[in-house]
């Protein structure tokens, strides 16, 4: 029951419709019955460890909550010993759920590098170890669960009482194989009001459902066959192949990703429930920490949150701040603090996409690549000042352009590879020069596609990137949809319902790009 498959939208309309049969009060209740049908459908008997894992999150949170109570009024040392008491209570709930998280999805992994690492035989506890299997969404209702648990324990918001909301809450059946990540106060104003489904509603959801479906089938699903084959094992590509592989496969996960997340968001749309934007037209950033911002949005703000905000203002880190401005400078002291509050939000970044090296070392990558920005900042402002390069000039946001896209399509190349060991043969391919790493030799059709299937994409693309850059111009640009004439809006829907049927990459021959996220 894929976001883009028919059984999908047959289980959205069939949902629609019980929800709009349901009385506005348990509406929610709909929702997650809902929920648990679509997250059986892919769990079956794992679904278990997702009713414990929302389990241990309401009941913990109504822990916490109690806990930090009994702070309120108490001085000195009994503040001190009931805010300790807070603090152990919090981490019970969140420890729960890490080993769960980890057991489930990590545990063969770190076992068998660290039987590789003492030379030592996997293949007994491989054997025991491969067969567990963890539920659809682990990682995203995990995060989910953790910051509504850290939120009470910060006093930002207050327990639900509801097991039922809570639940809903972390399994909503569109956010739950790929995102967006949601906060409690993200969700809380809409998720359980029992909106009606109105007009503008439906065809607010159905538009950005369109739009996800366009990404999707038109450039996605079609640049999938030509990923796939770049791919491959055993095959040997020129320098030039290595750029366009790099290039292409950037472009295929965007699509597939944010063509996705359109879906989802607009499958809420119609209930009237608001989810977080995941996208911001990321090939528009100036900078790696600017792309981050932009790209899988709700990914970068949780970790912002709960991993570098935390890390960057312990009081570990206020002695270091201190020490340092006064021993080092302000420049050692800013580039070590940022290291050490971007290590652990990197290395987590990277093992939260999965329990593979190349997720790692993707991790590990942008770490190296934000901390050089970071180092490099004041080196590169006064390189421009001597040359007399504006800083919002536009050949220096050409060149900030440029690196940028250098940085993404390597680091989407990283992520892809099924090994590093790949990505390190493919890299050393592209240093091929001069001789064969310098032209393009491969045809369409070796690449499993027809000339006219390029054309499609290409034209695909050139329309969302243009749509992108009319989106970073007015970023309510979609909604002026509904402002447009009835001629033209109309004719606009039907152009883009008639190029998914039409142009759309499915039936023989065509494999759907698989819904990569819902991996993790």
């Amino acid at each position: 029951m894929a976001y883009n498959t028919n059984v999908y939208f047959l289980f959205l309309i069939l949902t629609a419709l019980a929800y709009m049969l349901t009385p506005r009060k348990y509406r929610y209740v709909t929702l997650l019955l809902g929920s648990l049908i679509f997250a059986w459908s892919f769990s079956k008997v794992l679904i278990s460890w997702t009713l414990l894992a929302g389990g241990i999150a309401w009941a913990g949170g109504l822990w916490i909550e109690k806990a930090v109570a009994l702070e309120t009024g108490k001085k000195g040392d009994d503040r001190k010993k009931a805010r300790a008491r807070a603090r152990a209570v919090m981490l019970v709930p969140l420890i729960s759920l890490l080993l769960i998280l980890v057991g489930l999805k990590y545990s063969y992994f770190f076992t068998t590098e660290l039987m590789k690492a003492l030379s030592m035989s996997t293949a007994t506890i491989s054997a025991r170890l491969k067969g567990l299997a963890a539920p659809i969404g682990i990682s995203f209702y995990t995060l989910q669960a953790l910051s509504y648990l850290l939120d009470i324990y910060w006093k930002r918001e207050k327990a639900e009482k509801n097991l039922l909301k809570v639940l809903l809450f972390l399994f909503f059946f569109p956010t739950l194989m790929e995102g967006p990540i949601a906060r409690w106060s993200d969700v809380k104003d809409s998720l359980f009001e029992g909106n009606p489904i109105t007009l503008d509603t439906a065809s607010d959801g159905a538009v950005r459902i369109g739009l996800g479906l366009f990404k999707r089938m038109i450039i996605s699903d079609r640049l999938n066959v030509m990923v796939n084959r770049l791919y491959e094992p055993k095959l040997h590509l020129d320098g030039a192949m290595i750029l366009l592989t790099a290039a292409v496969t950037t472009v295929q996960l965007y699509m597939e990703f944010s063509g996705t997340i359109d879906i989802v968001i607009g499958s809420a749309k119609i209930f009237g429930i608001g989810l977080p934007e995941n996208f911001r037209q990321p090939f528009f950033a100036q900078s790696a920490a600017e792309f981050w911002r932009r790209w899988h949005i709700s990914l970068g703000t949780w970790f912002k949150n709960y991993i570098f905000y935390p890390v960057s203002t312990s009081k570990v880190m206020k002695k270091w701040g201190k020490f340092g401005r006064k021993h080092c400078g302000k420049y050692l002291t800013n580039v070590v603090t940022s290291a050490i509050a971007l290590f652990p939000v990197w290395i987590l970044n990277g093992l939260w996409h999965g329990p593979k090296w190349p997720y790692i070392i993707y991790g590990i990558y942008y770490f190296i690549i934000l901390l050089l920005e970071v180092a490099l900042k004041p080196v590169g402002e006064g390189m421009n000042r001597r040359l007399g390069l504006a800083e919002d000039g536009k050949v220096l946001r050409g060149i900030r352009t440029v690196r940028t896209w250098l940085i993404i399509i390597f680091g989407e190349m990283l992520f892809r590879a099924d090994t590093f060991r790949q990505f390190l043969g493919m890299m050393r391919a592209l240093l091929n020069f001069p001789g064969r790493g310098l032209h393009f030799s491969i045809s369409a059709s070796w690449l499993g596609l027809e000339f006219g299937d390029l054309i499609v994409a290409v034209v695909g693309c050139i329309l969302i990137f243009y749509l992108d850059y009319r989106m970073e111009k007015d970023p309510l640009y979609l909604t002026h949809i509904k402002e447009l004439p009835r001629s033209r809006r109309w004719g606009l829907y039907y152009a883009v319902i008639f190029s998914i049927v039409i142009f759309g990459a499915y039936g023989p021959g065509y494999t759907p790009a698989d819904l990569i996220y819902a991996g993790f």
